[in-house]
């Protein structure tokens, strides 16, 4: 039932997007690149609708990235040889999967080859992704154990010998729903028949039920600066 409400809003809020733009009189940029955050990275597609003789710019983004908790520091047990680097109290490794409405205003005029300066903001859901952390625990008289740091083993941080391969976990995912808003600044400019776009901005993305991705940690609010690469071609 979970599953379904969220994509049932994903829908309606792409279905929404396409029918406002669909009313206007624009011109239609697809894009797509990378960015960079201070709690991880990820890609991002967009299709841009600009009005005709306007300055502001209307986009719907779809996007993924991997979060990272700010608490998150790798640490290794030195009493086993070479080690593998863990996080303590870690659970989940976090990601999202996200649609946006992106609104743009143009600052300032605009002169030949120049580049165009924007200030915009975007808002929309999100779906966190919550894949479990797994670690090797040395159990005196068992063989090491693969398993799910709990709030017992932070006091048994002499016991873990390392986090294991990150494809572990792949088959138990876990989902949960959230909301996206960001603030950012845009500069873009044209040359060789394609226009490149550079985006910075803060971001927060908010899960009501938590991405829990830390032991003992506020795992709700994730806020991070970005910095955002792409370039766009023009029908």
């Amino acid at each position: 039932m979970i599953k379904a409400n969220i994509i049932n809003l994903f829908c309606a809020f792409f279905f929404f997007n396409v029918l406002y733009v669909n009313a206007q009189e624009c011109s239609i940029e697809l894009s797509g690149g990378i960015n960079i955050s201070t709690n991880g990275y990820g890609i991002y597609f967009q299709s841009g609708f600009t009005e005709v003789n306007s300055k502001t710019k209307k986009s719907i983004t779809l996007y993924g990235h991997t979060i990272k908790h700010a608490q998150e520091a790798r640490i290794k047990n030195e009493r086993y040889i070479n080690p593998s680097p863990y996080v303590l109290g870690k659970i989940n490794a976090g990601g999202g999967f996200g649609i946006d409405y992106t609104l743009h205003r143009q600052m300032g005029s605009h002169q030949g080859n120049s580049p165009k300066l924007f200030l915009g903001a975007s808002i929309g859901p999100i779906l966190g992704v919550m894949k479990p952390y797994y670690v090797s625990f040395d159990k005196p008289g068992e063989p090491n154990q693969i398993i799910i740091q709990n709030q017992g083993m932070l006091n048994k941080q002499d016991s873990i010998i390392g986090s294991v391969v990150w494809t572990k976990g792949l088959s138990e995912l876990s989902y949960t729903p959230g909301i996206h808003f960001d603030l950012n600044f845009l500069v873009q400019w044209s040359n060789y028949n394609r226009a490149h776009k550079w985006q910075n901005g803060i971001r927060i993305n908010y899960f009501p039920e938590g991405l829990n991705i830390l032991l003992r940690a506020n795992n709700s609010s994730f806020i991070s600066i970005y910095t955002q690469y792409g370039f766009n071609r023009t029908k």
